[in-house]
């Protein structure tokens, strides 16, 4: 899993931790939703739920530091700690236990009781007919591109954005609005070099904002987020029993790709690998599907030790060929298409716009034919990119995801010399920082000078001084105290002036 993808998922673990008490319990009162918590979580936080997943009693704090090596115990305690912040695990008097409701609906969700209707109502109607798995790969493919193209520029040639998606734009700080319609920011830069689940990550955490701000029901609406991510790959569900926020946020999700929904079957929607794979990264690749029609008789087998991988293939609805279903409907960009060499030259194996448009964020390109793109890592392409927020990192990260086959065997990925030549030029741009200052040049008299370096010396506010050019740099904040001295200098000389001219007179 990408850095960038944790990052993503542990902004959603802190939207989470903010919720109330009372709000968590609504949440966890949804199968669906403590199934997907519990998929995001890390491989020791979901050990440390399975240990204690059929304990009824609860146990003492002190037996569950011993679960750890010695060297091991602070990671244990901060797992333990972050648990807790989240409401699944709770603390009393020396004693944890996990918290009951969310207890007894993760057993549900993996044993298949309770209320399955969470996991989606499979459509049922006379026509049954299925979408191919290419065409609705490629339906959300083209919906989320429609909207990168969007950001970088380049949408001449696809449809706009809806208002539902310009508004999550504006509201993360994607884009703006200006004088000349709407323009990219820092952070979308940024965004558009993430992988595509970071990217959901964000637009879903922001649609969470806009229902605050829109006094939605917040749990209402993290639980039917829990469904979709939950819902079974190529599989149409019923939206017969979904209530009018549901309905609108099918809308509204649909316009990013997330679902599939034909106009003229308003009664059943798809989920699209967008959103059926964002909890995959956590520990499968095959999404966490589950239907009321053909989960009842699943049941989790293994040991609790075996947290990755105890009943990876028996949760509820899904498919032992979900694996392979997933690898065919991977974007061509996730299958890697970037060639870098050690002189920093770049081959792109591509002929999408979009592509072409990312990398000339940061490349300087160079030729363009039908579906092969050169460039090269320049200074001045490099710190184009630093300047508009993207950070060396960053970069390294996209080259490397999207590397091709043929290079994805050499360890590391990437050239060092490449990589090194990146993180250097983001260090020679660092280590200049502009601040507003004021010079003075030019004292008449050495003497005048020595006093004001001197003052200027006792209120801390040089940055830069030459004696002998005699020339002083100060911060802004110390100019009008050095002008206050300088006008106090000169009232004391054309005082002293006027007495010597009396004395002569």
């Amino acid at each position: 899993m990408s850095a960038s993808e944790e990052d993503f998922k542990s902004t959603i673990a802190e939207y989470l931790e903010a919720l109330p008490p009372q709000f968590c319990r609504r949440v966890f009162s949804n199968p669906a939703a403590c199934l997907a918590i519990f998929r995001l979580l890390s491989t020791v936080g979901k050990q440390l739920i399975m240990s204690m997943l059929y304990l009824e009693a609860p146990i003492k704090l002190n037996d569950v530091h011993h679960w750890a090596k010695h060297s091991h115990l602070r990671t244990l305690k901060s797992k333990i700690h972050q648990l807790r912040k989240l409401h699944i695990l709770v603390e009393e008097k020396g004693t944890v236990s996990l918290n009951p409701i969310f207890r007894e609906q993760l057993r549900n969700a993996l044993t298949g009781g309770g209320d399955f209707s969470s996991f989606g109502v499979p459509y049922r109607g006379a026509d049954d007919s299925k979408i191919a798995a290419g065409r609705l790969a490629r339906y959300a493919d083209e919906r989320w591109e429609a909207i990168l193209h969007f950001m970088v520029g380049r949408a001449a040639d696809v449809r706009p954005p809806s208002d539902s998606v310009t508004g999550i734009l504006k509201m993360s700080r994607l884009m703006d609005e200006g004088s000349d319609g709407m323009r990219i920011t820092n952070s979308g830069f940024q965004f558009l070099l993430q992988d595509s689940a970071s990217q959901v990550w964000t637009v879903l955490l922001q649609y969470l904002r806009l229902a605050e701000i829109q006094d939605m029901d917040v749990v209402e609406v993290l639980n039917f987020l829990f469904q979709l991510v939950s819902l079974q790959l190529g599989k149409s569900y019923s939206t017969e029993r979904l209530t009018g926020n549901q309905r609108k946020m099918l809308d509204e999700l649909r316009d990013f790709g997330l679902v599939y929904q034909d106009e003229k079957d308003p009664k059943r929607f798809y989920p699209t690998h967008l959103i059926a794979s964002l909890t995959s990264g956590s520990g499968s690749s095959e999404p966490a599907a589950a239907s009321a029609g053909d989960g009842k008789d699943a049941v989790a087998h293994g040991k609790t030790g075996a947290v990755g991988d105890t009943a990876r293939s028996k949760i509820p609805g899904s498919s032992v060929m979900a694996k392979q279903r997933f690898s065919e409907l991977l974007a061509p960009s996730e299958k890697g298409y970037i060639v870098v060499e050690t002189n920093c030259r770049v081959y792109a194996y591509t002929d999408s716009p979009l592509h072409i448009a990312i990398l000339n964020l940061f490349v300087h390109l160079v030729s363009r034919f039908s579906n092969f793109v050169t460039g090269v890592l320049t200074r001045t392409s490099v710190r184009r990119a630093l300047s508009h927020g993207i950070t060396a990192d960053q970069m390294i990260a996209f080259l490397t995801t999207h590397a091709h086959p043929q290079m994805q065997g050499n360890v590391p990925v990437l050239p060092i010399t490449v990589t090194d030549q990146i993180r250097l030029w983001e260090k020679e741009k660092n280590s200049l920082h502009p601040s507003p200052a004021h010079l003075y040049r030019e004292f008449a008299q050495k003497a005048d000078f020595e006093r004001v370096f001197r003052y200027a010396q006792e209120i801390n506010v040089i940055l830069w001084a030459s004696i002998e050019k005699r020339q002083i740099v100060v911060s802004r904040q110390g100019h009008p105290k050095i002008v206050d001295f300088i006008k106090g200098l000169k009232n004391q000389q054309q005082q002293q002036q006027q007495q010597q001219q009396q004395q002569q007179q």
